[in-house]
């Protein structure tokens, strides 16, 4: 494994898999709060904030991906979140 890309991967990663998270859960919660309908504000910011999330998740695992000797593209995976996440990282390392 590519020390300088695994340690960039968790940098950006992390952050981006929290926020998705984070995102999701504060969705559900307001959601839940206010009946199944949330005002267009709180809609669009828990919106913007798992999209956002998912770029840098993306990002991140693009270099964990590259960290493991794959092409970066694999970072397309942050799209599925935990799975994609759990995807690369059963793929073996072929970086020497």
């Amino acid at each position: 494994m590519i020390a300088e890309y695994n340690e960039k991967s968790l940098a950006i990663g992390l952050p981006g898999l929290f926020f998705q998270v984070a995102g999701a859960l504060a969705r559900m919660y307001f959601l839940h709060k206010h009946g199944g309908e949330l005002n267009a504000q709180l809609n669009w910011t828990t919106l913007l904030v798992q999209i956002v999330a998912t770029i840098v998740l993306m990002v991140g695992l693009g270099y964990y991906a590259k960290a493991k000797g794959y092409h970066a593209a694999f970072g397309l995976l942050g799209v599925l979140s935990c799975i994609g996440l759990i995807i690369i990282a059963v793929l073996p390392d072929r970086a020497k």
